[in-house]
C-alpha cells in the first residue's frame, strides 16, 4: 500500500467525542483525495453538495457569487465504518471529463475503499474500460441488495433515478458497515426526471444519507466557474454545523468578519435546502442560534430595502428564516412579520370558505384555484385516494422568484411554499400567504379529471374568458376580499393585486387580446400543438432579474401590472410583454449566439401586426427609422462586423426586419415552420449549422440568394452554404 493511502490518522478521529474533525484531520484527508490533481474542468451544469455532518467535509468547491462565497461540488463524510464521496453533477462518476479527472476517480475509489485495489461496482456508470485501465477490477450491477453489495468495496453510482427509499437504505447500512460509496447527480434537474418530485422528500439515497451529513441540494451555481482547482486549504465554515457554532459564540465575545458570516450563511442556507421536512434536527440547531423565527429584525419593503452594505446581519437572519420556513410542515407555520409588506395581509374578517376546485390533468402547471391562503392559517385540502402520492402539490404564492443572490432585498426572498399532496388528505400553510394553486405534474396527462375540496381559504378575484362576464367581473367578482387576483383565458392567465385588478371594467375585452398575443406567436413559431398549459404573468414587489424576465411564469413589477392589464386603442400593453412571452417561444433551431434578446423580438414584432393591426417598427424606440440608420453607419465604421452585430441586440435586430420588411410576414412564418418539414433537411446540431441554415432556409423560401446580405452583416456561413443558395437571385436591400 502506498504511503499517500494511510489513513490511520483519519480512522483514529472517526468517533470523535464531540464536535467537527479537527481541521489538521480534514486536511490531510483532502490532500490525499487530491494527491496529484491540480484541477477539475467544469462539465455541464453542477450544483452545490450540501455538507454539515461532524465527518463531512468539502473536497472540491468554487466561489459563487457577488462576495466569492464558497460552494462544494464535491463532498465527502465518514460514517460508521465507510465512506462516502457526493459529486454536483453525474458526469464526475466516469472520469471523462478530461484534465486531472481520471486521477481524481483513482484518488476517489482508493480512498473510499479505504486500500490499493478495492473491488469496484458501477450503477448506470461507463467507467469500466477506464478502470481496467488503471489497474481496478470493475463490473455493472442493477440490484441494490445485500448479496450484490457484498461482492464490492466501492460502488459508484449514477444517483439520478435512485428514488427507492428501501434502496437508499440499503447502500448506507452497507456504507455504515464499511463499504465505500461514490456518487452523483444532477441535483436541480431531480423535479424534471422525476416527474415533479422534490429532491428534499423523495430521493432515497438523499434521505438515507442524512445522518451521514453530506447530501445532493437542488440548487444551481458556478455559473462563472470553467474548473475547480485542487485546494489543501477550504473554509471551515463551508460545514454547517461548524456555521451554526460560529454564529452562536458571535454573542459570545468572538467577531466573525464579514466574510465569515457570509460564508457561514451560504453553508446554512445549502445545508437547509437538503433537508427532508420531517427531519428536524439541523433546522432546530439553526433555530436555537437565532431564536424563534420572524421575532426580531426589520422587514424589507420597497420604500426601505435591506441592502447588503446596511444590514448583512439583518439579512443573513432573514435569509436563513426562509430556509428554514420551507421545511416547516402541515398548520404549523406562523405568519412572518414581512408578509404584511408583501405580498400584503389578508383581511381578517373575511370569510374562510371551502370550495371544490375541478382540475384538469391534461393541463400541467399551476391549477388556479380562485382562493388566497392568509398568513399563518392552515388550509385543508382533500382529493381523490388515486391522486395522492401521484407528484401532484398544494402551491401557495405565485410569486417565485428567489432573491437571495440580490444586494438589494424589498421583500423576503423566498416567499412560496410547495407541499407535496402524498395522502387523500393535505395541510399545507405558508408564513407569506398567496394564491393557493393545485400543481399538477407533467407526467399526470392521462390522469381522470378530478375535483380539489380546499377548506380554509379566501375567496379571491378570479375572472375567467369564457365562464365569466364583465357583469359579473363588475357586480362580484371583482370585490371578493383576497389581496390578490388573476384574469385568465385558456391561453395566459394575469396575477396582479386585487387594486390592480379593479381598475379593469371591461375583463372579457383584456383577456381576448392576451389569447391573441399567445395565438399568433404559438401560430407563426409553429408551436399551436406544443401548447399544453397557459402562459402567465405575475407582477412582484422585486423580481430575480432584469426589468421584466420569461419562464413560467413570466415576471414582472408591480408597477407594470396596471398597463398589463389596461388595453385600448390609444394605450395597450407594450413591448416589455411581447418580448417575454417571445422568449418563452424561443427553440434552438433558429436561436444562435448573438440572437437570444433578437429572436423573441421578431415574434414580438409580429403581435403589432397580427393582433394589434399598428405599424410594427413602433414598438421600441431602439427599431426606429434614426436608430436604424446609425446602424448602418455603424457596421461600415466597424473592422469586426460580426463582433458588432452579435453584441448589440437591437442592430442585430435591423437584418431580421429588412427581411420582413422584404419579403412580408409569410417568409418569417415559413421560415420558423421549416424545421417541421423534412423536405428541409434535419435541424442544425450547432451554432454553425444554424446560421447556415438561416441562410439557405430563408435563400429558398424567398428564391433569393442571401449570401451576399449575409456578407454585409457579417454573419458567418460556410461556403458550402453559400454554394446551395448561389445559382438563385442575389439580394441586397436598397438603403445598403
Amino acid at each position: 500500500m502506498r504511503a499517500c493511502f494511510l489513513f490511520l490518522p483519519f480512522l483514529a478521529f472517526l468517533h470523535p467525542a464531540s464536535g467537527q474533525l479537527p481541521p489538521e484531520v480534514i486536511k490531510a484527508q483532502r490532500v490525499k483525495i487530491l494527491e496529484g490533481v491540480q484541477s477539475l474542468p467544469k462539465t455541464g451544469a453542477p450544483g452545490p453538495v450540501a455538507i454539515w455532518g461532524n465527518l463531512a467535509f468539502p473536497v472540491l468547491a468554487a466561489a459563487s457569487g457577488r462576495d466569492a462565497n464558497e460552494l462544494a461540488v464535491a463532498a465527502a463524510a465518514g460514517y460508521g465504518r465507510g465512506r462516502i464521496i457526493l459529486f454536483g453533477h453525474n458526469s464526475y462518476l466516469d472520469g471523462k471529463a478530461g484534465g486531472d479527472h481520471a486521477k481524481l476517480l483513482q484518488n476517489c475509489i482508493r480512498w473510499t475503499g479505504n486500500k490499493e485495489k478495492p473491488r469496484v461496482g458501477l450503477r448506470n456508470v461507463n467507467a469500466g474500460d477506464l478502470l481496467g485501465s488503471q489497474g481496478f477490477k470493475s463490473e455493472s450491477f442493477t440490484e441494490i441488495n445485500e448479496k450484490t453489495l457484498r461482492d464490492y468495496d466501492v460502488i459508484l453510482v449514477n444517483a439520478q433515478g435512485l428514488t427507492d427509499k428501501a434502496e437508499g437504505e440499503r447502500i448506507a447500512e452497507w456504507v455504515k458497515s464499511g463499504g465505500g460509496l461514490i456518487a452523483g447527480m444532477t441535483g436541480w434537474a431531480f423535479d424534471q426526471t422525476s416527474g415533479g418530485k422534490d429532491l428534499a422528500v423523495s430521493h432515497g439515497l438523499n434521505q438515507a444519507l442524512m445522518n451521514a451529513g453530506v447530501a445532493f441540494t437542488d440548487l444551481s451555481g458556478f455559473d462563472q466557474t470553467s474548473s475547480f482547482e485542487a485546494r489543501a486549504d477550504l473554509p471551515v465554515l463551508m460545514n454547517a454545523s461548524e456555521a451554526i457554532k460560529a454564529i452562536k459564540k458571535q454573542g459570545g465575545g468572538k467577531t466573525l468578519t464579514p466574510e465569515e458570516v457570509k460564508q457561514a450563511s451560504i453553508a446554512i442556507q445549502v445545508a437547509l435546502t437538503a433537508q427532508p421536512p420531517d427531519r428536524s434536527n439541523l433546522r432546530d440547531a439553526v433555530t436555537a442560534a437565532l431564536g424563534s423565527p420572524g421575532t426580531a429584525g426589520p422587514v424589507p419593503t420597497k420604500a426601505a430595502p435591506l441592502t447588503e452594505e446596511q444590514h448583512a446581519a439583518e439579512r443573513i437572519r432573514l435569509g436563513m428564516e426562509t430556509r428554514v420556513l420551507r421545511l416547516a410542515t402541515g398548520g404549523k407555520v406562523a405568519a412572518h412579520p414581512a408578509h404584511e409588506s408583501f405580498p400584503g395581509r389578508a383581511p381578517a374578517n373575511a370569510p374562510r370558505i371551502t370550495a371544490e376546485v375541478p382540475v384538469a390533468p391534461a393541463i400541467p402547471g399551476w391549477t388556479s384555484t380562485g382562493l388566497y391562503a392568509a398568513a399563518g392559517e392552515t388550509i385543508i385540502v382533500t382529493v381523490p385516494a388515486a391522486i395522492a402520492d401521484k407528484g401532484y402539490a398544494v402551491r401557495i404564492g405565485c410569486h417565485t422568484d428567489t432573491l437571495y443572490h440580490l444586494d438589494t432585498w424589498s421583500r423576503a426572498p423566498d416567499i412560496v411554499k410547495s407541499t407535496p399532496i402524498t395522502a387523500p388528505v393535505t395541510q399545507a400553510a405558508s408564513a407569506f400567504g398567496g394564491l393557493i394553486y393545485i400543481e399538477v405534474p407533467t407526467r399526470a396527462a392521462g390522469h381522470e379529471s378530478f375535483s380539489a375540496s380546499i377548506r380554509g381559504g379566501i375567496s379571491a378575484p378570479h375572472f375567467m374568458l369564457g365562464r365569466d362576464d364583465d357583469a359579473q367581473w363588475n357586480s362580484e367578482i371583482k370585490n371578493r376580499p383576497a389581496p390578490w387576483a388573476e384574469l385568465a383565458c385558456d391561453k395566459m392567465i394575469l396575477s396582479v393585486p386585487t387594486e390592480v385588478a379593479r381598475t379593469v371594467t371591461t375583463p372579457t375585452l383584456l383577456m381576448n387580446f392576451w389569447k391573441r398575443v399567445v395565438e399568433a406567436q404559438d401560430d407563426i413559431s409553429n408551436q399551436t400543438a406544443e401548447r399544453k398549459r397557459p402562459e402567465r404573468m405575475v407582477a412582484d414587489v422585486q423580481i430575480s432579474a432584469g426589468f421584466m424576465h420569461s419562464g413560467y411564469p413570466i415576471m414582472l413589477h408591480v408597477p407594470e401590472a396596471l398597463e398589463m392589464v389596461t388595453f385600448n386603442r390609444i394605450k395597450f400593453p407594450g413591448w416589455g410583454y411581447h418580448h417575454e412571452i417571445g422568449h418563452n417561444h424561443q427553440r434552438d433551431d433558429f436561436t444562435f449566439e448573438g440572437t437570444g434578446e433578437v429572436t423573441n423580438n421578431v415574434l414580438g414584432m409580429y403581435v403589432y401586426e397580427a393582433v394589434l393591426k399598428k405599424d410594427w417598427l413602433i414598438g421600441h424606440p431602439e427599431i426606429s427609422p434614426e436608430r436604424r440608420k446609425e446602424n448602418l453607419k455603424m457596421l461600415k465604421r466597424t473592422s469586426d462586423k460580426w463582433e458588432l452585430w452579435k453584441s448589440d441586440p437591437f442592430l442585430a435586430l435591423h437584418t431580421y426586419i429588412q427581411l420582413v420588411q422584404a419579403f412580408g410576414w409569410e417568409s418569417w412564418r415559413a421560415y420558423l415552420h421549416s424545421f417541421a418539414d423534412p423536405e428541409h433537411g434535419p435541424a442544425p446540431k450547432n451554432d454553425d449549422e444554424k446560421r447556415d441554415q438561416f441562410l439557405v432556409r430563408y435563400s429558398k423560401i424567398t428564391n433569393r440568394n442571401l449570401g451576399p446580405f449575409f456578407d454585409a452583416w457579417g454573419i458567418p456561413v460556410s461556403a458550402e452554404a453559400k454554394a446551395e443558395v448561389s445559382q438563385l437571385e442575389a439580394w441586397m436591400p436598397k438603403e445598403m
